[in-house]
């Protein structure tokens, strides 16, 4: 198991057999009636590290918010990219540990379920609320950013009190630092409704086969009726795709999501916009003006300089000739990046286009992007011997590239 993915204990909801799984699973097998399930959140999935035994006290359950991802930094130079994995408290209270160390990956954690007894307490802090804290471990807490997140989850830790001081359950250790928390602040803080992760069915909703995909993956295929579902609202709902096949059949179709969005700050709606922005060596023509521009992303996991090169290389390239809801017959590379991280991407992209990067970072604060529509695209890929490569574009990826993406 890799270690920047923690271990989840789960039971399986059919025969209650325990299940151990990573944080990223979500189509779960049980190894011991075989049920096959899709685990659901509504928001982000919710965990707790369960306490030590022996404790009288009643608990008190502290979130975090888990963060982990690509941060991009924007710079006058370019765009410097490095992988983040941390985890912040999610209150505004002095005194209680910032973060939950390196405790996670030592043990296994638990889906929050309502018959766990204790008080769980409710965030007060976003995920935006922690972006300038990312900033300052980057030691530039001025400079722009975005955060590409592909794991956002909340974790919460056991603390009881007892003679008024404020013990982690964990290691039943007074919390050093929290000598002058006033036990009020906690007992009185607000608590989340009660909550329980939800598992679907993995038969298409459709005709009734059996879905497939990876364990982690997103987006789950119905390989009989030509099919792809995603969970949304603890169902299943049909997605809108696509894909693009040149003469026989590629081994391998990578997902892209393609992405029309408005823009509010900056005048990009047309193929004439985006030669004028990036400075293309092409001629600005009444039809570049009427064509509307898409922006791309790879639907998967990558290496954050990858994830930079692709977005900007597809979404100037802008690809088309795509065939809607045709399933390809090649192996289809799982989709692990939702769309609403890759909307996130385009910032990134937009910089990364820019050629006058000074101008560029007076203007990306004011942008705002409000999505439109969205499209899944499979595209075909020839296998190399250390790479894929695209079979239209001729552009490559490399296959450590690929590998990467389970440190993420």
């Amino acid at each position: 198991m890799n270690a920047s993915n923690w271990s989840v204990e789960y039971s399986c909801p059919q025969c209650g057999g325990p299940i151990s799984l990573e944080e990223t699973d979500r189509l779960v097998t049980c190894p011991f009636c075989r049920t096959r399930v899709y685990l659901v959140a509504e928001d982000s999935f919710r965990y707790l590290l369960p306490p030590a035994e022996g404790i009288s006290q009643p608990l008190h359950f502290i979130p975090y918010w888990r963060l982990k991802g690509l941060t991009f930094l924007f710079q006058p130079t370019g765009i410097a990219a490095r992988f983040t994995d941390a985890s912040f408290l999610s209150l505004r209270h002095r005194g209680l540990p910032p973060s939950l160390g390196l405790r996670p990956q030592a043990m296994k954690l638990q889906f929050v379920t309502s018959r766990v007894s204790g008080r769980f307490l409710s965030s007060d802090r976003t995920i935006r609320d922690f972006l300038p804290l990312l900033a300052a471990q980057d030691g530039n807490a001025a400079a722009l950013r975005a955060f590409v997140g592909e794991t956002v989850s909340r974790i919460y830790a056991p603390f009881y009190f007892r003679d008024g001081r404020l013990y982690d359950a964990l290691l039943k250790r007074a919390v050093p630092t929290a000598t002058d928390l006033d036990p009020s602040a906690i007992e009185g803080a607000p608590e989340i409704s009660p909550w329980n992760v939800s598992f679907v069915s993995t038969l298409c909703p459709s005709c009734g086969w059996d879905l497939q995909g990876e364990k982690d993956a997103l987006v789950l295929v119905c390989r009989n009726c030509g099919s792809l579902w995603q969970c949304r609202r603890a169902g299943l709902e049909r997605i809108p795709f696509a894909s693009l096949a040149d003469g026989p059949a590629p081994l391998h179709y990578l997902p892209f999501w393609r992405m029309k969005v408005r823009m509010e700050g900056l005048e990009l709606s047309s193929l004439a916009d985006l030669v004028r922005i990036a400075n293309l060596p092409r001629a600005i023509s009444p039809e570049l003006r009427n064509t509307p521009i898409y922006f791309w992303s790879p639907a998967f996991k990558i290496n954050p300089a990858q994830f930079l090169r692709w977005g900007r290389q597809m979404t100037i390239a802008q690809p088309s000739g795509e065939s809607p809801d045709h399933l390809p017959e090649g192996t289809l590379y799982p989709v692990t990046l939702p769309v609403t991280e890759a909307l996130e991407g385009i910032r990134v992209t937009l910089f990364g286009m820019a050629t006058n990067k000074r101008q560029a970072l007076s203007v990306l604060p004011g942008i705002r992007i409000f999505p439109e529509e969205s499209l899944l695209v499979y595209h075909p890929f020839h296998p190399g011997s250390r790479e894929l490569v695209h079979s239209r574009m001729g552009l490559t990826v490399d296959r450590t590239a690929m590998s990467y993406s389970t440190q993420l």
